[in-house]
């Protein structure tokens, strides 16, 4: 998440290219491996193992380090130890920047000085954001009055990180008493703390979900693809019924529904947040 975010706003402010954070983000992606493949190289888990882990992650909202540990295939501390061969985001990030000649690293801390108030973040929400951890990030982005669709935006976001692209990264959400919804899917989830929740196309952000989870090459987000991007909405809000399962709270899931011609939402209360996937963007709705 921390490299588009930070380098998002070094396009934003001219330090760089839209094309220069692209090759960046490509040469991390090279050199990041992923923490079950190395897993396997290092000898301690199977492929097998692998790839169950990997399988389990699609209907449960854990990390794979989390889910291996609950199988036994790892200990936490083989865990601490992958975590570090694979490194942290913001620092190969930084040292790219460097390698690539776009700043120094004095010049990054004037950056993130400079990024830091104009979000009004704290130098501890700084710490959060370089973490690169999503559970610490997410709250960032939400506002007082948004705090209760926490649990909901975080399994959306932990689902998306999973199963979509890695380099998904949100805004600042609001609170909205209406909603304009051109195109999207919703679904309604019943029950004492139920809601409604939609995603909302914007910049092709949700015809890129479509493309990835449906394994399918949509060019416009038709009715089939608008079927794909309702099945993951449905994956997501099947694993918050499940969080909320745990807690003693039932809850059902009614069949997604796909909004082609338009819609307008008005409720008391209307969580929305933008979600970015690299240059396309849509909008996750709770109400």
């Amino acid at each position: 998440m921390v490299e588009y975010i930070l380098g998002d706003y070094l396009v934003e402010t001219g330090k760089m290219t839209d094309i220069q954070l692209e090759t960046i983000v490509e040469k991390m992606d090279k050199v990041r491996v992923k923490l079950g493949l190395i897993a396997v190289v290092e000898g301690m888990m199977t492929i097998e193992q692998a790839d169950e882990v990997n399988r389990l992650q699609v209907t449960m909202d854990k990390r794979f380090g989390d889910i291996a540990v609950e199988k036994g295939y790892l200990t936490d501390e083989q865990i601490g130890n992958l975590l570090k061969t694979q490194g942290n985001t913001y620092l190969a990030f930084s040292q790219a920047l460097v390698d690539a000649g776009v700043m120094n690293l004095e010049e990054m801390d004037d950056v993130l000085e400079a990024f830091r108030i104009k979000h009004s973040f704290s130098k501890s929400d700084m710490e959060m954001l370089k973490s690169d951890d999503p559970d610490k990030i997410v709250p960032l982005y939400l506002s007082p009055e948004t705090l209760e669709f926490g649990e909901w935006i975080g399994i959306a976001v932990r689902t998306m990180i999973r199963c979509i692209d890695r380099h998904i990264y949100v805004g600042k959400a609001e609170l909205v008493n209406t909603a304009a919804i051109s195109k999207g899917a919703m679904q309604t989830v019943e029950g004492e703390c139920g809601k409604t929740t939609v995603f909302e196309e914007v910049q092709e952000g949700l015809l890129a979900v479509a493309i990835i989870f449906g394994q399918a090459d949509f060019t416009e987000l038709d009715e089939d693809a608008l079927d794909a991007a309702g099945e993951f909405l449905n994956c997501i809000n099947g694993l918050y019924a499940s969080a909320q399962s745990q807690k003693g709270t039932s809850l059902e899931l009614l069949p997604p529904e796909f909004i082609e011609n338009g819609k307008e939402v008005i409720s008391e209360k209307i969580c929305c947040i933008p979600i970015f996937i690299k240059n396309k963007e849509l909008k996750f709705l709770i109400f």
